[in-house]
């Protein structure tokens, strides 16, 4: 099996999410913090993102979700992240995309909103990406980097207005995840799935942030553990469990997801399809607002058309589940858009 080239930061949930799955996946990888020396190869990629993967044919690729997939096609039948059963497959790729899109919010939100937090992983990535620089030289990039993302906020809807629902939704998360690990391994067995590493980078990124790390050490002790552990499952065998009665930690994921995850997705798609800037709606009982984003249209087609490849039995095995949770409604309604 030849090489991937595997280049990002530490600071960046999606680098850490294609670590942990290739490490278990046992996918031969070099693990290349991004230098300077490395930005010539990396530098005109579009979209500019982390991490960058360079697969053994020279190529490079960007989206996580996509080389999940490739890496699904290219090395099949070696360890997959991805439940043998159609249904349950589905289901954990809804979870992915709830992570990826919506708990990287909590990730903005609190590293820039906060002055400690501001201070602390801004800085961090900066000492990543440029090491050996003098404070001075350092703090320069710091500043440049603090701005930039600071401008960002509006656009991915970290605003003070939002805080209260993605507040809500970090302690939401990682008590069911505490109360989860306590009791279980992975989400859909006693091997990890796309969901599981989806999940692992996100809150192992939170963890790492200051006012988010000191919750979870004060609340959520286990989930640490779990973190510490899903960072390297190399040397981990297990099983799908696949049951078609949902345990309490999916019940309260995908009551998220429907509450929250899907309606965002519906009323970003309604504003693009209206040519509208900015929409505004209510998500878990709380206003919610941000400009319109292009790239949660993609994923929110993308998840329809995951949805209709299941056959009808494999959807009438969901329904119920997926309409307690809310999910139903809502992907109707992306149906609809």
């Amino acid at each position: 099996m030849k090489t991937y080239r595997l280049i990002g930061v530490e600071l960046s949930p999606y680098t850490i999410k294609l670590r942990a799955l290739m490490r278990y996946r046992r996918i031969p990888h070099i693990w290349i913090c991004r230098f300077p020396q490395f930005f010539p190869e990396t530098e005109n990629l579009k979209p500019g993102l982390m991490p960058t993967v360079q697969y053994p044919d020279g190529t490079y690729h960007t989206d996580s979700t996509i080389v999940c997939e490739d890496l699904e096609s290219l090395h099949p039948n070696v360890r997959s992240v991805y439940p043998d059963d159609s249904a349950m497959k589905f289901l954990a790729i809804l979870i992915e995309d709830f992570c990826d899109e919506w708990l990287s919010k909590m990730i903005f939100h609190y590293r820039f909103t906060y002055d400690r937090d501001r201070a602390f992983g801004p800085r961090w990535v900066m000492d990543d990406t440029y090491p050996g620089l003098s404070d001075a030289e350092l703090n320069e990039h710091f500043e440049t980097f603090l701005e930039r993302q600071t401008n960002r906020m509006e656009l991915v809807g970290c605003t003070p207005d939002n805080a209260q629902l993605l507040e809500r939704g970090f302690q939401e998360i990682t008590r069911l995840m505490e109360t989860f690990v306590s009791n279980e391994r992975f989400l859909f067995g006693t091997r990890p799935s796309i969901a599981d590493f989806s999940l692992y980078a996100q809150l192992g990124i939170l963890l790492q942030d200051l006012t988010t790390g000191d919750f979870m050490r004060k609340e959520t002790p286990r989930t640490i553990s779990w973190l510490m552990r899903t960072a390297d499952l190399s040397g981990l065998e297990g099983d799908w469990e696949l049951d078609d009665t949902p345990s309490q930690i999916l019940r309260g994921i995908f009551s998220l997801i429907g509450n929250i995850y899907l309606p965002y997705l519906n009323a970003n798609t309604t504003a693009i399809r209206n040519n509208a800037p900015h929409f505004s709606t209510r998500l878990d009982g709380c206003a919610y607002e941000q400009p319109a984003f292009k790239y949660h249209d993609k994923c929110r087609n993308r998840l329809i058309s995951k949805f209709e490849e299941l056959n009808a039995s494999e959807r009438k095995r969901l329904r119920a589940f997926l309409a307690e949770s809310g999910c139903l409604e809502a992907l109707g309604r992306l149906h609809q858009v």
